[in-house]
């Protein structure tokens, strides 16, 4: 029966990749909500962050998780994580085409593995979750989908769009993010590289979901063993391994770095490899000279160490943002609108919120209709980088539309019934008449009035020029941006724009204007 479970566990995790891959190739915001959150909800990182957040309907898909690695290891990191299947089609490919070398059996690098895993833990207890942003395996490749594979599906579909009978819709391609094409491009090359040149070494070595899922492996029902007693060390399951933890000279198996591929079973010709109970010992054979690994003396302390100087970065990127504005042109100080902040995107509650839970993963950098969300940098300092902000050069926010608090993986924005999305307010209005183009140039205009969807803005006579004007309301202005993205001036800036909040407010519900008419029997027309 183990000999199949390779074929079952490829079958699986291609229905994986491809549902992870289908929902990040939503570049219009039609495919339901309910799919995406389908197919994303095993995610170790988003689900575990979405259970603790407060407002979001529960998600256990991790407790799913961890009761599969307590019973075989790390399945997970075999049919589930997008990132490691897409290191296994690295590896199948280079094991197809690339030269004929084989793997071999390399010490774990505990010191680094769990240096960072204990950083990570560190940075999450005082709520940042920077290393998860950075190194979580969904996070990277959600990145790679938004930011690498999204453009090449848009190039082909218009190629593809003026052959009649296909039936294709034109797309338009979405703004360039210089921010986010670095990221994604940066960790695929890092990763297709590791992956080509040594397996499945990012899994073990760098990313701490999958050292702390190897720790729990230690503990797991079922581990996969070498039956020493009938083992002929003809070496074959070590050279498939791509994770590198099958040692054929002392015929174990380390379990913290398995990923539960199944690749030795099939070619054990005497069926020596396979899963045990975690409570059979199989036959010791004597090897002298041979000694167990260990951790080496002194590793408890040089991480607890590590982890103290983590405790210290920590702290650092927790300061406020005050003391990264200390460093901010004087010039522009004096001007609010280098000095207005991020607007974050509808549903997060507060800024704060938005970056203790989002590990940019940029799914609602993808599946937003108008493409208004766009990575940051250090908008929201250090703490926040890569993090989706409202950019109103890309577009406005639609009134009706609540995309990306559909699709949220993590919790870090919140769906909100429509009412209150209406008067969910992101920021509020600022006008600088003297920038504006009926002072400025003399010229009528109107466009943010046009835009606007609550009518903060309303154009009034202006001057005794026969011109009219913006007027502002801020009270019942939701910041979506509407007003600024239709601004036609540029010199030096806008001259209608949002100031973020950073904490989202309810704006004031528009009075209805009444119309005067006198009531007659007559018929109207």
């Amino acid at each position: 029966m183990q000999k199949y479970l390779k074929k079952i566990r490829v079958l699986v995790a291609v229905l994986f990749f491809a549902a992870v891959i289908v929902s990040f190739s939503d570049v219009k915001g039609n495919l339901p909500s309910s799919i995406q959150n389908s197919a994303l909800y095993l995610q170790f990182v988003p689900s575990a962050l979405k259970f603790f957040t407060p407002g979001t309907v529960l998600s256990v898909g991790f407790i799913v998780v961890i009761l599969m690695t307590f019973l075989g290891g790390r399945i997970y990191c075999s049919t589930i994580c997008p990132l490691g299947i897409w290191q296994d089609i690295v590896i199948f490919f280079r094991r197809k085409f690339g030269p004929k070398q084989r793997l071999r059996f390399k010490k774990a690098l505990n010191f680094l593995r769990y240096s960072i895993l204990v950083l990570t833990i560190l940075f999450i207890a005082f709520n940042s979750v920077l290393l998860l942003n950075l190194l979580d395996p969904y996070a990277i490749f959600g990145r790679m989908a938004t930011h690498l594979y999204q453009p090449v599906l848009l190039f082909v579909n218009d190629l593809l769009y003026h052959i009649p009978f296909l039936g294709l819709h034109n797309m338009e391609y979405s703004p360039f993010s210089l921010i986010g094409f670095i990221f994604a491009a940066g960790m695929l090359f890092l990763v297709t590289y590791m992956a080509g040149t040594g397996g499945r070494l990012y899994c073990n070595s760098v990313c701490p979901v999958g050292t702390f899922l190897g720790w729990l492996s230690k503990y797991s029902f079922f581990k996969i063993k070498i039956a020493q007693s009938s083992c002929t060390q003809c070496g074959k399951c070590q050279a498939v391994c791509k994770a590198n933890c099958i040692d054929i000279k002392n015929m174990e198996v380390d379990e913290t770095r398995c990923i539960s591929c199944y690749d030795c079973m099939p070619v054990c010709e005497v069926s020596s490899i396979g899963y045990n109970k975690h409570k059979m010992k199989p036959v010791q054979v004597a090897k002298p000279g041979t000694k167990p690994l260990k951790i080496k003396k002194g590793l408890e302390r040089r991480l607890f160490i590590t982890a103290i100087a983590g405790l210290a970065a920590s702290k650092a990127l927790a300061l406020p943002k005050k003391a990264a504005e200390k460093i901010t042109n004087e010039k522009e100080k004096k001007d609010p609108f280098y000095d207005r902040g991020p607007v974050a995107p509808p549903g997060v509650g507060s800024i704060r919120h938005l970056i203790d839970r989002c590990v940019a993963c940029h799914l609602c950098v993808s599946a937003c209709p108008t493409k208004v969300l766009q990575p940051s940098f250090l908008d929201y300092g250090l703490s926040g980088i890569d993090v989706p902000q409202m950019d109103y050069d890309a577009y406005f926010c639609n009134f009706d539309c609540h995309k990306c608090g559909e699709v949220c993986p993590t919790g870090a924005i919140i769906e909100l019934p429509q009412e209150e999305k209406h008067l969910t307010q992101l920021g509020q209005v600022y006008l600088q008449i003297e920038y504006c183009i009926v002072e400025s140039e003399g010229t009528a205009c109107g466009s943010c009035s046009e835009h606007c969807p609550t009518q903060a803005v309303k154009m009034v006579p202006y001057k005794n020029t026969g011109l009219t004007a913006p007027e502002i309301n801020p009270d019942i202005c939701i910041g979506c941006g509407a007003c600024e993205y239709a601004c036609p001036a540029t010199d030096p800036h806008k001259a209608i724009f949002v100031v973020a909040n950073k904490e989202h407010k309810l704006a004031e519900n528009p009075k209805e204007e009444k119309l005067e008419y006198e009531e007659t029997d007559e018929f109207p027309f």
